[in-house]
């Protein structure tokens, strides 16, 4: 699949030495770096917000698990994701 992405994704090298530890943590829980962590890398205060916010939701609780799952699966193939 050809990328469509208008902001070019960074590689853990290329980002700033405060923002690779979010590089380090997707390798460690996905074995991949995800897109949205490539591209928030060339602002690390809107990483942090959105990581933030991301931990805020999965924290608040309100989505129940069952939905959860099929959100992701329902995401996953809309984008072409295998999940």
């Amino acid at each position: 699949m050809a990328s469509i992405a208008r902001i070019r994704p960074l590689g853990r090298d290329e980002a700033r030495e405060d923002v690779q530890q979010y590089f380090d943590r997707d390798m460690a829980l996905f074995g991949m770096v995800l897109n949205p962590t490539q591209v928030f890398a060339h602002s690390p205060e809107v990483m942090r917000g959105a990581r933030a916010l991301g931990t805020g939701v999965a924290k608040a609780g309100r989505i129940d698990a069952g939905l959860k799952a099929l959100l992701c699966v329902r995401v996953a193939a809309q984008v072409g994701c295998p999940f």
